[in-house]
């Protein structure tokens, strides 16, 4: 199983849409169903058990998703549990950083945009107080990303398999 957290600052917008879109792109993928398990959280605590934006959620339920969720940190137990954590942007990693330890952080984190090939290196800016169409780039930056990711998953599991089967 690999776990996968998808990070940004209040865990109501970005990180929740992310976590919602790979899932779906997770399960729709054959090898990749039942083996990768996707959650989301904050690195801050202002939103604790909210909901997600409504925004994000009408763009989720657009594609027919669930929207379900609530609010969580970062926390040194969640970052330990996790394979790979996927950052919207450097805020969140230095961030993270401050909240996990900076070795742990480097070893894990990675910024979600990092997966596509025209965007490495490039923020997923925030959409929060921003109109609807701020929420629908994002919701097009992640998808951009998800190939890249799937292929790295696949990766993944493959190197697990292989280790399972010695």
């Amino acid at each position: 199983m690999v776990r996968l957290l998808l990070l940004c600052h209040g865990n109501i917008c970005r990180s929740p849409l992310a976590a919602a879109l790979i899932r779906a792109a997770v399960d729709a993928d054959p090898l990749l169903a039942g083996r990768v398990q996707v959650a989301s959280a904050g690195t801050s605590d202002e939103h604790l058990g909210e909901g997600m934006h409504a925004e994000s959620a009408r763009i989720l339920q657009s594609r027919g998703l669930p929207t379900g969720h609530r609010a969580q940190q970062l926390t040194p137990g969640l970052a330990t549990a996790q394979d790979l954590i996927l950052a919207a942007d450097r805020f969140n990693i230095r961030a993270a950083e401050q909240q996990i330890g900076a070795a742990a952080t480097r070893a894990k984190v990675r910024l979600l945009r990092d997966f596509d090939p025209a965007a490495i290196g490039h923020d997923l800016d925030d959409p929060w107080g921003f109109p609807a169409a701020a929420y629908e780039r994002a919701a097009r930056e992640i998808d951009a990303a998800i190939p890249g990711l799937l292929a790295d998953l696949h990766a993944r599991i493959g190197t697990v398999t292989e280790a399972q089967e010695r």
